[in-house]
């Protein structure tokens, strides 16, 4: 009887086990990460006969449940994580791609529609030359160009800044996780394999290696007893969870990339981002910002000093010698991100020369009310309320501010120090610096033309304020002064005439064209204030074509960002798809299947109700014994 109870007993047991696991996986089938379980049933070895202290057994001891096994597939499981990281890098670069393209658009309002307006504004100069209100105008229009790079550089800037913060975190949450499979690495050496505990942990490890594995290409080694060896990109790479424990990676900026550091022993070494993952998107979406907004900045900086040398050649209306017309560097107060009051600062820069290069910390007093600009390097500060003015820069400061708010005042250069130094429109040079005129005596055809050359320097000082050139006999010109009255007058220079060429003079060219008659003149002088000359002005209109000019620069730049995101969102679409196959083929081989659990429930069921019957059974042989009297 007792072999009787103990092979029912044995199978209660055995097939108990075997439903609570089966149980568990109904329980679990629809948590992500989860891996089916299955009961390994075996049958108990059988008893020798020959030992006095072994009884002959021949029917048999009975079932036992000597493992839970867990349904894994190393290889469907490292292409599940390798797919699933290329996708996180797709997808992280395509989310902050979209971002750039957004605002670097190329409509009206974009950079490139106000250069446009810019010389279309010219234009209207050079139509008519001492209108006010077409000067007006074009400072207009050359603020608004300078107020359009600015924001496209503050937008860049704010997209750099939000992308290093996520990489920030994505490398917190990487150590996050390097430190809790350190931890499972330290249970799963305590726990038995082959138990249920252990298969828990096993779970546990694996969504966080999945997790890993979408922020950072991993390569993870299982060993035997469960825990796990983790290397960066690939099985040659950095070491970043061993037996020994996790590792910390770091993050930085340099160049305009990102670059990654590893900790192991205290001896920080620089390392390359690996190939997939959120954080390799991440830097190729800081790569790209970067190099765009360098792209904006070098825009910027050559049509700032090609329309400024157009206008340091002419002369405005007063009859001075045209300026710069933009500037590159400023300063710009950002506020502290501790800041909780509402305070306005208006900055005026009135002599960049004298702007200290270091930069400026404003900040407030919450004891004294006031204000302290002072340089970073505490050299020099003023305090007050209201407004302050130090090194050139004039401090117009309002609302509401809270003890210790404080600005950074830093240096800008190129898009982001873009501005216009003028508002009077008198000061635009439209005029050439020279003017050159036809006598109205001329017998012969020709033309003259005049240009700017600061290196020509024919004529011996004095150099007269105007000149008179006369065509010779025999083909050759005469230069001399206009003032003069003599008959001849006295000739200065001279030379054969070539119609075409031009003749350096002092400070300018003179070019004469046609076929001019022996004794007709041609008059050159500097031009006088208020002359509706727009030689400069056409000049400037001229200084926009190129290849392929300023604006299809910048249509170029935006057509390279579009041709990135296109090409990113096919790749990401692409990627998706095969991730998703990959998670199938995985989840094929390790995921609750509803309806084989509730086969297998049915079937340990029926054969955990017949080891109880077997027990009836005993119970009742051994009860009928009892009772034989």
């Amino acid at each position: 009887m007792s072999d009787l109870l103990g092979l029912g007993s044995s199978g209660i047991r055995a097939y108990q086990t075997a439903l609570d696991i089966i149980g568990e996986n109904i329980a679990n089938a629809n948590v992500a990460g989860y891996a089916r379980r299955q009961a390994v049933v075996t049958e108990n070895p059988s008893a020798g006969t020959g030992y006095p202290l072994v009884r002959d057994v021949k029917a048999g001891s009975g079932v036992n449940v000597s493992g839970v096994l867990r349904a894994y597939n190393s290889f469907l499981t490292n292409d599940a994580r390798t797919t699933a990281g290329d996708y996180a890098r797709a997808s992280a670069r395509q989310t902050w791609l979209t971002q750039i393209q957004s605002y670097l658009n190329n409509d009206k309002q974009g950079v490139s529609g106000q250069l446009t307006a810019f010389y279309n504004a010219a234009q209207d100069v050079a139509t008519d030359p001492t209108s006010p209100s077409a000067r007006d105008a074009f400072l207009a229009s050359a603020g608004n160009v300078a107020a359009q790079f600015r924001s496209l550089a503050q937008s860049f800037d704010s997209t750099r800044t939000g992308i290093k913060e996520d990489v920030d975190q994505t490398v917190t949450r990487i150590n996050e996780i390097g430190k809790a499979l350190a931890d499972l690495n330290s249970s799963l050496r305590r726990t038995a394999g082959g138990t249920s505990q252990a298969a828990g942990l096993q779970d546990d490890r694996d969504r966080l290696l999945d997790e890993l594995a979408g922020l950072v290409k991993i390569d993870a080694e299982i060993r035997g007893d469960g825990t796990v060896n983790v290397r960066l990109d690939n099985g040659n790479g950095p070491v970043l969870v061993n037996q020994m424990g996790a590792k910390l990676l770091g993050a930085n900026i340099n160049s305009g990339h990102v670059q990654l550091t590893l900790d192991p022993f205290g001896q920080t070494g620089l390392i390359p981002v690996p190939a997939s993952g959120a954080l390799a998107g991440l830097a190729d979406a800081y790569a790209q910002a970067s190099d765009s907004a360098d792209g904006i900045d070098q825009i910027a900086r050559q049509f700032v000093a090609s329309v400024n040398a157009v206008n340091r050649q002419g002369v405005n209306l007063n009859g001075d010698a045209g300026g710069d017309i933009f500037a590159t560097s400023t300063l710009v107060a950002t506020p502290s991100r501790t800041n909780i009051g509402q305070t306005t600062v208006q900055m005026q820069v009135i002599d960049q020369s004298q702007v200290f290069a270091g930069g400026y910390e404003l900040r407030f007093d919450g004891a004294s009310s006031q204000w302290t600009l002072r340089r970073t390097d505490g050299s020099v500060s003023v305090s007050g309320s209201g407004s302050l003015d130090l090194d050139g820069i004039h401090l117009d400061l309002g609302g509401s501010p809270a003890p210790n708010d404080w600005f950074a005042l830093q240096g800008a250069t190129g898009a982001a120090g873009m501005r216009v130094l003028f508002t009077d429109g008198d000061k635009l040079a439209a005029a050439g610096a020279w003017s050159a005129s036809v006598a109205a005596s001329n017998q012969g055809n020709g033309t003259v033309a005049v240009r700017a050359n600061a290196a020509a320097a024919l004529l011996p000082p004095p150099v007269p304020a105007s000149i008179t050139i006369r065509a010779g006999a025999g083909g050759t010109y005469e230069i001399s002064d206009a003032a003069d009255t003599a008959v001849p007058p006295n000739v200065l220079a001279s030379g054969p005439y070539v119609p075409g060429a031009w003749i350096a003079v002092n400070g300018f060219d003179v070019q004469l064209s046609g076929t001019p008659q022996p004794g007709d003149s041609f008059t050159v002088q500097a031009t006088p204030a208020g002359m509706a000359d727009n030689a400069n002005m056409l000049a400037l209109i001229a200084s926009r074509q190129g290849n392929p000019g300023f604006e299809g620069r910048f249509t170029r730049e935006v057509t390279r960002v579009a041709t990135s995101l296109n090409n990113t969102n096919a790749l990401a679409t692409a990627s998706k798809a095969v991730r998703d196959k990959a998670l199938e083929a995985r989840d094929a081989g390790s995921a609750v299947n509803l309806d084989e659990e509730a086969a297998d429930l049915i079937r340990f069921q029926q054969a955990y109700q017949a080891s109880a019957k077997i027990i009836a059974a005993a119970r009742e042989i051994f009860q009928t014994m009892l009772d034989i009297r």
